[in-house]
């Protein structure tokens, strides 16, 4: 009895957590489907193996997944995708952001596009209405930008149009054929820009030569560049979204993990430790393998989140020594810095792998706490 009543309570207290965010519409499965006719109203969070989204969406829209479709009229608010693969062909009203490996977009984004992954297709059809951000290894663009773009990747082809300005950082450049850029050209490469007959830049070009085969290359657009762009911006996303949606525990996930940093350490070490071991052992009893396997999907969720919050820790941590009068404080501009340190630990041998787990279960540690605290709170 004493068992059940622990599943409830962090059952409850995941929805204490989650019951702030109004209006939204959360589906899961191992695969997701939102058929062609299909509509829905108010913000979408899809999770699936394969996710499909055929139907209309009007509102945000969130979705994950190995494979993910986008192939309705509208999503009328926002769209974040992550996923292995993603097609996006629906017509988003407002900002898409896209982290995957393979990338497809072929369809009309009202504002602004910012897209991480491996290899990007920006086909024919696609129009951005504002400004491009692509961080990525390859890049075949041939769709069409009306304000500027910015670039960083190992390999790009430009053949479609770019209204405004545009800056890239990349190890080779080839405008095609059919490839136009009305504003300024400014890029740094190994090499010239490589222009096919019938390319055009209209406005200035400013050339800066770049050595991508220096031990600095980690850090410009060839595979470890990319890697680390990839990884630095699904963490600012992440953070970034993670922090807008649980706003009101938000703050308290962060105080809890640095003002018990101990208590905060060692929860998180034993919950690491402990709980696979006694999922392990309850499953040797038919009956506590539901409880087992619930149990592991709560830790699982619980990881996530710590991994999220990791960097956010860290940038609090900060924040905090160079401000020690003030009290802790979580702001995009502490994200932005833990994010950007919590990349840097990569680069640190050793030290900086021991620092980042660390920060993992220092922030499994408060998270944990803060929702026992909330589950004792709705009691």
């Amino acid at each position: 009895m004493k068992a059940k009543m622990t599943k409830i309570a962090l059952i409850l207290s995941i929805l204490a957590v989650f019951a702030p965010v109004s209006a939204a519409t959360f589906q899961y499965g191992e695969d997701y489907t939102l058929g062609k006719n299909a509509t829905t109203t108010g913000d979408l969070y899809a999770l699936g193996g394969n996710t499909t989204i055929a139907g209309n969406v009007f509102g945000d829209l969130v979705t994950a997944g190995y494979s993910v479709f986008l192939g309705g009229d509208t999503i009328s608010e926002d769209a974040l995708v992550v996923g292995n693969t993603v097609h996006v062909l629906s017509a988003v009203k407002r900002s898409l952001r896209v982290f995957a490996r393979q990338v497809y977009l072929s369809s009309g984004i009202g504002k602004d596009a910012a897209i991480a992954g491996w290899n990007v297709d920006i086909l024919p059809k696609a129009t951005i209405n504002g400004d491009l951000l692509i961080a990525a290894g390859n890049v075949d663009f041939q769709g069409k930008v009306l304000r500027d773009a910015h670039v960083a990747v190992g390999d790009l082809y430009i053949n479609g149009e770019i209204e405004g300005d545009a800056k890239i950082l990349a190890n080779h450049i080839t405008l095609g054929p059919l490839g136009i850029i009305k504003g300024n050209l400014s890029y740094s490469a190994s090499e010239p820009i490589t222009i096919q007959s019938g390319g055009r830049i209209i406005g200035q070009t400013n050339y800066t030569q770049i050595n991508t085969r220096t031990r600095a290359e980690q850090f410009l657009p060839t595979l470890w560049g990319t890697l680390a762009i990839i990884k630095f911006a699904i963490f600012l996303l992440s953070a970034l979204v993670a922090h807008g949606i649980l706003r009101k525990v938000s703050t308290r996930f962060v105080v809890v993990s640095i003002t018990e940093h101990w208590k905060s350490l060692l929860r998180g070490f034993l919950l690491v430790l402990g709980v696979p071991v006694a999922a392990l052992v309850a499953t040797l009893t038919f009956i506590a393998i539901p409880f087992s396997l619930f149990a592991l999907v709560l830790f699982g969720i619980g990881l996530l989140l710590s991994l999220v919050y990791a960097p956010i820790v860290l940038g609090s941590v900060v924040y905090k020594v160079f401000h020690p009068a003030e009290s802790i404080v979580v702001s995009w501009k502490t994200i932005l810095l833990g994010v950007c340190l919590a990349t840097l630990l990569d680069y640190i041998p050793y030290i900086g792998g021991v620092l980042w787990y660390g920060l993992i279960l220092l922030a499994l540690g408060g998270i944990y706490q803060v929702l026992v605290d909330k589950f004792i709170e709705v009691r």
